[in-house]
């Protein structure tokens, strides 16, 4: 087959062609599924239109130039087909990709050049504030030594541990806020997930059936789980399964506390 001319940049109309492809190669959507290893959920998305229930958009402009590989299609023309239609479905849902933070720098910019000075200042304020506590703190301490009286260190009263026994507060903190998560896909299916944590740590993965990926970072972790009925969650030795239903893009947070579903994808990031 030759590479098709005009591929149509709206979604249902690139589905249908996509559709069209397929079926004028006598293959069905199982045919596609065993030759690319993509999942006919999926698979059906991206015929329908209905890029709702999708992964991210990198990984499914890799599945459109399989597709185009097993139909004899161009793969290219076909993945910037694909990429027009994204741009369409993004317009119409009122969260086109120019809102994203990454894409205005200069915001950043200005940000920066606000709260620079305002920072400095008020370091500054706290330098000397500190300065004159200190000042006068000496006469404050001995005046509490010489109205205090010995106490017996008694078992209500054990001896202090010293300074470098104690954690430290950033100690406490770091380790509260460390959240280990297990994912185990099902065997038999596959599902992507996308993870952001709170220092900005973000990464996504598609994961193959009956695999495992285990994950590290600060929490808490915003995890969004690309099935919510092909995975099982393991956090401190809990799991949590049966996030939603088969397909379904699910949004979750992960702390030390557990894991809590925030909702189903109301569009596709």
């Amino acid at each position: 087959m030759t590479a098709m001319e005009g591929v149509p940049n709206h979604p249902k109309a690139f589905g249908e062609e996509l559709q069209r492809l397929r079926e004028s190669t006598g293959l069905s959507l199982e045919d596609i599924a065993e030759e690319t290893k993509i999942s006919r959920q999926i698979l059906r998305s991206l015929e329908s239109g209905d890029f709702r229930f999708l992964p991210q958009k990198v990984f499914c402009r890799n599945f459109v130039t399989q597709y185009a590989v097993v139909v004899g299609a161009d793969p290219e023309e076909l993945a910037d087909g694909f990429e027009a239609a994204w741009e369409r479905f993004l317009l119409a849902s009122g969260n086109h990709l120019q809102i994203e933070i990454d894409e205005a720098p200069f915001i950043q910019a200005i940000r920066w050049r606000f709260w620079l000075p305002v920072t400095i200042a008020a370091a500054i304020l706290i330098v000397a504030a500190v300065v004159i506590l200190r000042g006068s703190a000496p006469d404050v301490h001995l005046a509490a030594e010489n109205r205090s009286t010995p106490m017996p260190r008694t078992a209500t009263n054990p001896v202090p541990a010293s300074p470098s026994m104690l954690p430290t507060a950033t100690e406490i903190v770091d380790e509260g806020d460390y959240v280990s998560i297990l994912v185990r896909v099902h065997p038999e299916m596959e599902c992507w997930i996308h993870f952001r944590d709170r220092n900005g740590v973000a990464g996504g993965k598609l994961l193959a059936g009956g695999t495992e990926e285990r994950i590290d970072l600060m929490g808490p972790v915003k995890l969004t789980v690309g099935d919510a009925d092909a995975v099982v969650i393991e956090i401190a030795g809990v799991e949590y399964r049966g996030l939603g239903r088969p397909g379904q893009v699910v949004h979750t947070e992960v702390s030390g506390e557990g894991l809590v579903v925030l909702g189903p994808r109301a569009r596709n990031e």
